[in-house]
């Protein structure tokens, strides 16, 4: 008699989800077990709605605004954003540890940062003293330009 077992394993990752107001200084960390022997290449990409591109390699920033907690003997390969900007900094940020002969991944850790901005002041349309005959019907349009994440827009009535 045979027996036979079958396993799967399932693995999700999900990005780690940071926010920070425009203007503030955010810390990504990237922590990986350190390997002394072999070569490795480490580097952080970002993804927003203008482009993909590095952000850092090895132990230098791309950007003027970034700068690297480089310690790769502990461990340690952390983005420092100044100044966070919602142009540059709304989006995905990748921190990648690789293998330098085979180029296979070691540590892989994302983030979602979203920085956060405040929308411009709500319109109401076509005004906000609007004068309604009984029986007839009135429409109302709320709208408000910019913020991230997108605001949220509630109506409440008075009395």
């Amino acid at each position: 008699m045979r027996f036979y077992f079958f396993f799967l394993v399932v693995l999700v990752w999900c990005d780690d989800v940071k926010d920070t107001r425009e203007g503030e200084n955010v810390t990504l960390e990237c922590r990986f077990t350190p390997k002394t022997r072999e070569k490795l290449t480490y580097y952080w990409s970002r993804s927003n709605r203008q482009s993909h591109d590095n952000a850092a390699i090895g132990e230098v920033p791309l950007d003027n605004s970034y700068r690297l907690n480089y310690h790769p003997e502990k461990g340690v390969y952390d983005l420092l954003i100044s100044n966070a900007s919602y142009d540059r900094d709304n989006g995905k940020f990748e921190c990648k540890v690789k293998a330098g002969g085979s180029g296979d991944n070691l540590h892989s850790q994302s983030y979602t940062l979203t920085v956060l901005t405040a929308p411009q002041q709500p319109i109401v349309m076509p005004g906000t003293h609007v004068t309604v005959t009984e029986g007839k019907t009135q429409d109302l349009t709320c709208s408000s330009i910019g913020g991230s994440p997108d605001p949220m827009v509630r109506w409440y009535k008075e009395g």
